[in-house]
């Protein structure tokens, strides 16, 4: 008959504390270098969020800065019933304007004839399409970029474009005719694209200025001045 001994542990309640506070220590450790592998993930998390946000309200901005245009005309007889016609557009948009297509939309052309002698202060290449006129900065590439040998319209500036049309200033005027398309490159035919063209305007008759005040009282004096020099050489005697 064999005997089989077996040991018994026994821990007084001081070492039995001990070894839990030595657990419950080890524990907050572990939990401790487990929030700490975790920081580096929430911390990647945050930046991608704000990374998201960023690239939000700079969609956001982009949209609310699109092309914009207006323009004005007016216009003066010229030889042989023709209009001597000038066009001011001004870039109301936050991009720098090269193209301007006048008398088109998406729709066609729009002007009730054909125009000639189209120019233009800024240098760009004019071009009779139709009845409807081009007026496009000539652009090259180089390297990625793209450089210009006309000047472009900055933002809040104005420039000048002229014609020549048989049809009058209120027939050039009436809608659709004259609704217009502006381009911050070269014409693609779009029409009101974020970043690239204006939505469709009409240039709007420019307003004739009043004569000035003085210049009403110059003109006055120099009609008296004349009337006076008439009377006195009517009295003259005959002979003088």
């Amino acid at each position: 008959m064999s005997l089989t001994c077996v040991t018994v542990c026994y821990f007084k309640p001081k070492q039995r504390r001990s070894m839990q506070s030595h657990t419950q220590q080890q524990n907050a450790e572990l939990i401790k270098a487990g929030i700490s592998n975790q920081l580096p993930k929430l911390t990647a998390n945050r930046f991608a969020l704000a990374l998201a946000v960023a690239a939000g309200l700079a969609a956001s901005t982009v949209a609310s800065q699109a092309q914009s245009a207006t323009a004005t005309i007016s216009g003066v007889p010229a030889a042989g019933g023709d209009f001597d016609y000038t066009l001011t557009l001004k870039n109301t948009g936050t991009q720098s304007l090269n193209s301007f297509w006048y008398g088109w939309t998406t729709s066609g052309n729009n002007l009730p004839s054909d125009p000639i002698s189209a120019a233009n202060s800024l240098g760009w290449v004019s071009s009779i399409a139709g009845n409807s006129i081009q007026w496009e900065n000539s652009s090259y590439s180089y390297y990625g970029y793209t450089y210009y040998y006309g000047t472009s319209l900055a933002a809040g500036q104005s420039a000048t474009f002229t014609f020549v049309s048989a049809s009058t200033l209120s027939a050039i005027t009436q809608s659709p005719s004259g609704e217009s398309v502006a381009y911050a490159g070269g014409i693609d035919g779009s029409e009101g694209v974020t970043g690239d063209s204006t939505a469709a305007f009409s240039p709007t008759i420019a307003a004739v200025p009043e004569p000035s005040s003085m210049g009403v009282v110059a003109a006055g004096s120099l009609l008296f001045a004349v009337g006076i020099e008439i009377r006195r050489s009517r009295k003259k005697p005959q002979g003088w």
